[in-house]
C-alpha cells in the first residue's frame, strides 16, 4: 500500500529485524523513517533488574537508530512510561527513578548523535507524565539537550486544559507532532479542532514530522486486536488530504 506518505514512524522488532535489512526496504520505497517507537519496558521500575532491562533494551533502540539512519537523517527514539493495566494494580516505581534513567540513556544517546522524544500519554495507560507541564518539568530534570517532546493529539484531547496552550508551551523543544482524532480515528471523525493545533505549529514554526497514528476501533496502537486494512488506510488518507488542504498553513507538511 503506498498513500503518497513521506515517511512513518516505525517499531521494529531489533532482535529479529536486522537495520540494514529494514533501511534498505524503506529507502527503495522513497520512505524515511522519521522515528522508532520503543517496546515496552519500564524506566521507573524500582526492581533493578526490570530497570535495567529497560535501560539496555533502549540502548540498543538507540545504537539500532543510528545503524538504520546511516548514511541519511537519523530516527527521533520515542520514550515513555511502562504501559499498564492500573485497575487494582500495585506498582513500585517512582518518577525520580525515571528522570535518572532518561539521564543514562540520554548521555547514551548522545554519544550516536541521537535524539531522543519523550511521549506524554494518558491516565489509563500510565502513572507519571501525562500533560505538557509534566514532561517539561521531566526535561528539566533530566538537564540532556538531546532529550525532546513528544505531542499526541489524542493524549492530548484526554489530558491538557488546552492543546493549543501545551503546543506552544514546548515551543522549540517539539520534535513530533502526532495526529489523532479524539477518538483515535482520522482527522474529521472526532471532535478535536486541528486547524487551532496546526496553527500553534505555525507560531512556533515547527518544521517537524506529522505523524498520523490512528488506529483500529477499540485498539491500542502495537496490539494484536485484528480489524480492517481499508478502515486505517481511510483514516490516514482522510487526515493526509485534510493536511495537504491547509494551503494558507507555511507549515512543513512530513507525514
Amino acid at each position: 500500500m503506498h498513500i503518497g506518505l513521506d515517511g512513518v514512524e516505525l517499531y521494529a522488532d531489533i532482535d529479529r529485524l536486522a537495520a540494514k535489512d529494514v533501511r534498505e526496504i524503506f529507502a527503495e520505497r522513497g520512505l524515511e523513517i522519521f522515528s522508532l517507537t520503543p517496546g515496552n519496558v519500564d524506566l521507573a521500575s524500582s526492581d533493578s533488574n526490570l530497570r535495567r532491562n529497560a535501560i539496555d533494551y533502549y540502548k540498543r533502540l538507540i545504537d539500532y537508530g543510528a545503524e538504520l539512519g546511516e548514511g541519511s537523517s537519523l530516527p527521533i527514539i520515542t520514550c515513555h512510561e511502562y504501559i499498564q493495566n492500573q485497575m487494582g494494580s500495585i506498582y513500585s516505581g517512582s518518577l525520580e527513578i525515571l528522570a535518572q534513567s532518561c539521564q543514562e540513556i540520554a548521555a547514551h544517546a548522545r554519544s550516536a548523535k541521537i535524539q531522543l522524544g519523550f511521549e506524554p500519554l494518558n491516565r489509563y495507560l500510565c502513572r507519571f507524565i501525562l500533560n505538557s507541564r509534566e514532561v517539561l518539568a521531566l526535561l528539566t530534570e533530566i538537564n540532556a539537550a538531546n532529550m525532546t517532546i513528544i505531542l499526541d493529539a489524542f493524549h492530548m484531547n484526554l489530558e491538557e486544559d488546552d492543546p493549543v496552550k501545551a503546543i506552544l508551551r514546548c515551543r522549540d523543544k517539539l520534535s513530533i507532532y502526532q495526529i489523532a482524532d479524539s477518538n483515535r480515528q482520522g482527522i474529521g471523525f472526532g471532535h478535536t479542532n486541528f486547524d487551532a493545533q496546526l496553527a500553534a505549529l505555525d507560531t512556533i514554526q515547527y518544521s517537524g514530522p506529522i505523524i498520523i497514528e490512528c488506529a483500529y476501533r477499540r485498539q491500542i496502537p502495537g496490539s494484536s486486536i485484528d480489524g480492517s486494512i481499508e478502515q486505517i488506510e481511510s483514516y490516514v488518507m482522510v487526515s493526509k488530504n485534510w493536511l495537504a488542504s491547509q494551503q494558507s498553513s507555511e507549515l512543513v507538511v512530513r507525514s
